[in-house]
């Protein structure tokens, strides 16, 4: 999922901002809105818990390859249980909370509680004392909520509850909300791979109780083809491209880019998975994607008073 706008740095308008950041943020969305749908087909050959072992063991080894090939410092021990506490929400709780909760759920479903990043990332900030709610923002967010329990509320189309799997998917947007107010410190003071480097390895370890170790052998070309995607795609591509676009790319543009995960899922699961959109979803859409613009929408500068 990508970062909120609230986490982006506030930079430049979106007609500054570079084409290839603008291209890198479009293809993490690709990938976000993917992953529900292709997330199913690899849940049913490793199982959720065995989708959420492959992607921490991969990212562990890849970002730590990179990490020692360009010699980049550690983060010393001072800062590891900053960075523990940051792998168990951002990595192994979120990981964990959405593959069993997609498992439970429609992968439209699961698209759309993830746009609520943003404005609960807000949230968060404001519970850690880091940001204030006033006014617009604080409306955004009751709207936005409205719209989840709007969703929750509801089955998927062939009749299923999906209340569980649903809480499941809002409750990792929670923890992932979390660890980006309290990550921006330690990305603040070490190189952002050595970060996502030590992030993966505790992630990986404090997950493996519950994941153990799934096994490999046995499965058929469409899971591990799943699997792969997931890894290269929405695991390790994604982090890296979103270091990259959120140095240029201004917040609001961020938040506007979320919307579009949504109807990537739903362009997929209807003929992949036979999904259908019901009003009940359409619904909660309006009211989730209303509160998110209303609580990101910039807040307008008074103009500077003319001299003479």
């Amino acid at each position: 999922m990508a970062l909120p706008a609230s986490d982006a740095p506030r930079l430049p308008a979106a007609a500054s901002a570079p084409a290839s950041a603008l291209a890198a943020l479009l293809v993490v969305q690709l990938l976000f809105g993917a992953m529900p749908v292709v997330g199913k087909f690899a849940i049913a050959a490793f199982g959720p818990t065995g989708v959420a072992f492959l992607r921490m063991a991969s990212g562990m080894i890849v970002f730590q390859s990179l990490r020692a090939a360009l010699r980049l410092p550690g983060i010393p021990l001072r800062d590891q249980p900053a960075v523990l506490l940051c792998a168990v929400l951002g990595i192994s709780a979120n990981q964990l909370l959405f593959l069993n909760g997609l498992s439970r759920t429609s992968a439209i479903h699961a698209a759309l509680l993830t746009t609520t990043i943003p404005v609960l990332t807000m949230v968060a900030a404001a519970v850690l004392g880091k940001e204030r709610l006033q006014g617009r923002r604080a409306a955004g967010i009751v709207v936005a909520l409205a719209g989840v329990l709007t969703l929750v509320a509801g089955k998927d189309p062939t009749g299923r509850a999906t209340v569980l799997g649903d809480l499941m998917i809002f409750g990792n947007a929670s923890v992932y909300a979390a660890y980006l107010v309290l990550s921006r410190d330690l990305l603040a003071r070490h190189a952002p791979l050595s970060v996502l480097a030590w992030l993966f390895t505790w992630g990986w370890i404090t997950a493996l109780p519950f994941t153990g170790i799934p096994e490999l052998g046995g499965h058929t070309q469409e899971g591990w083809l799943a699997a792969g995607f997931i890894v290269l795609g929405p695991t390790i591509g994604s982090y890296w491209l979103n270091l990259y676009a959120l140095r240029t790319v201004p917040a609001s543009v961020v938040a506007l880019f979320i919307y579009l995960q949504p109807p990537i899922a739903a362009a997929l699961a209807i003929p992949l998975l036979h999904e259908r959109p019901t009003a009940r979803l359409g619904a909660a859409a309006i009211l989730t994607f209303a509160g998110v613009w209303l609580a990101t929408r910039p807040v307008p500068t008074a103009a500077a008073p003319s001299e003479g």
